[in-house]
């Protein structure tokens, strides 16, 4: 599967109230593991913190 495709549904998970607490945490080491092993790019990499980021505050807000 796409690391793209992933990512994207791991962020999905973080946006969903319903789903684990600590959620934030996994999807934050797929997208770095991701990294690291080369299957996203910097620029990717960066884009998808920035989701991730956005989908944390979101989630605050809405607590």
């Amino acid at each position: 599967m796409s690391p793209h495709i992933l990512i994207d549904q791991a962020l999905e998970g973080v946006a969903d109230p319903s789903s684990e607490s600590d959620i934030d945490v996994l999807v934050q080491g797929l997208i770095t593991r991701l990294f690291t092993d080369g299957a996203i790019t910097t620029d990717e990499f960066n884009h998808y913190c920035k989701r991730l980021m956005d989908a944390c505050q979101k989630r605050k807000e809405a607590a």
